[in-house]
Order: C-alpha cells, then sequence, then structure tokens
C-alpha cells in the first residue's frame, strides 16, 4: 500500500456566497485538517455594485432578477460565504489584496503550503505563485476542458443543448484553465436543467474531486492527460443577445 505523506494546502477563492460555500462546505468535511488556510482575495475587475447589478439586469428576466436579488441580500444578512464555511471547520481565512505580491508568497511560505487550490480566484496566478508551492497550484473548472473554458462554462453549455459536461481539476499555468488534467468527472444534464441547480451540483462534484486530487498527491499517485489548447474553446459573460437567446429556447437560469 502506498505511503501517504499529509501536505498543507491553501485555497484561494473569492468573496461568493453562493455556490463557493457549497464546494468548499463538501471539501472542508473530507480535509479540513490538510487547509492551513483559506484566502479571500480581491477582484480586480470588480466594478462596484451598481455596475454589477446593471450588468446581471442585462442578461436575467426580470423574476430571476427579483429571486437572485433576495437571495444576495439573505446572504448579505446572514454572512454566507467563504468564511462563514470556513469558520464552522476551525479553518483560518484571510484577505488577500494582490496574490502575487511578495507579502503574500511570503506568507504561504511561512505557512509552508505544498499544495495551492484555486476555487474561483479572481486573479490571475503568475509565474512566482505558480512555481513556489512544492506540489504547484491546482484549479477545479466546472466545464469539460478543454472545451468551456472562461467563463460560467455551466451557462455555456446548456446555452449550446449539450447532453453533459463535467467538471475538470488541472494543473495550473499562466494561461486561462490550460494544465494538464489530473481528474474530471462527466456530469449528465437533465432536460429540464437550469444553469443554478447544473452550477451547484458542478460545485459539490468539485468539493469531492479536489479531496480525491490530495490523496492523490499525498500518495504520490498523480497521474496527468493532456489539456490540448488547439481543441480549446472560449466564454465571456454573455451577451443581452445571448442571454435573450437563452431564453427564447427554453433556457432557465433559476
Amino acid at each position: 500500500m502506498p505511503q501517504r505523506t499529509p501536505l498543507r494546502a491553501a485555497i484561494i477563492t473569492q468573496q461568493e456566497p453562493f455556490v463557493v460555500p457549497v464546494l468548499l462546505e463538501e471539501l472542508l468535511a473530507a480535509k479540513s485538517d490538510r487547509i492551513a488556510a483559506i484566502f479571500i482575495a480581491d477582484d480586480p475587475r470588480s466594478e462596484g455594485l451598481p455596475a454589477t447589478i446593471r450588468r446581471w439586469a442585462s442578461v436575467f428576466d426580470t423574476w430571476t432578477f427579483i429571486r437572485y436579488g433576495l437571495r444576495y441580500l439573505r446572504a448579505k444578512l446572514t454572512g454566507a460565504g467563504p468564511a462563514q464555511v470556513a469558520r464552522r471547520f476551525g479553518v483560518r481565512v484571510e484577505q488577500v489584496p494582490d496574490v502575487n505580491a511578495p507579502e503574500f508568497l511570503d506568507r504561504l511560505r511561512a505557512l509552508e503550503v505544498d499544495l495551492a487550490i484555486s476555487v474561483s480566484c479572481p486573479q490571475i496566478l503568475r509565474k512566482r505563485l505558480l512555481a513556489l508551492p512544492r506540489l504547484g497550484c491546482i484549479n477545479v473548472h466546472a466545464g469539460p476542458l478543454p472545451r468551456y473554458r472562461g467563463m460560467l462554462p455551466t451557462f455555456w453549455v446548456l446555452y449550446e443543448h449539450e447532453r453533459e459536461t463535467a467538471v475538470t481539476v488541472h494543473v495550473m499555468n499562466e494561461r486561462l484553465d490550460d494544465g494538464p488534467i489530473i481528474l474530471q468527472e462527466p456530469v449528465p444534464i437533465a432536460p429540464d436543467e437550469t444553469q443554478a441547480g447544473l452550477m451547484r451540483r458542478c460545485k459539490l462534484i468539485g468539493g469531492r474531486l479536489l479531496s480525491q486530487a490530495i490523496d492523490l498527491f499525498e500518495m504520490g499517485e498523480v497521474q496527468t492527460r493532456p489539456n490540448p489548447s488547439e481543441e480549446a474553446t472560449y466564454h465571456s459573460f454573455p451577451t443581452p443577445a445571448e442571454a435573450a437567446r437563452f431564453r427564447r429556447e427554453g433556457g432557465r437560469w433559476m
């Protein structure tokens, strides 16, 4: 039986109250003793609450916009988010303005982090950070890499009427959703699937796959397969016209 060498991991994520906590709950329930800290990174693309509201209002129908607005208010009132989950499992939480700053790299060294895990991190990890942990940096992506790189893969697979998607854990490099694939699990898409429902299911699977990835690293059994860039497709935030087509063709956000 392979000898297990316990590792220390750090999670780098964002302040998101809806689905990031779902993944963290699943992962920390299994591996909280392996997580040295959860770092909540500032979003350099943050456009302020009024602009964010306008952006989402441009793609939501009125009823969906109201429902998400109520969920957001409830989350703010209850303090829902990564920090709340971390506290429940006794994991330290720290805010980080710039994940590539020397101060943050020194913090990871001080914590003797072996593995960094990106969970919807809003910042790009640069070369010095990627090379710092002994075992590297990994990312979890709610899409079937190499296809559907970029933003909101759970929206785009529904937009394209896919019957199946996947959740992928991969080694990180300096390119978006690139790097060899460690684990990938197919996710069937039901005919009545909503984007919110699919995203939640993918986050639950993502937490479980990250737990499995930690096991593989600890036992020295990580095997990867290619994530070929020539097969990649990229998506960004949907335009109002794309959101209108999504609704017109029966798509539902929630």
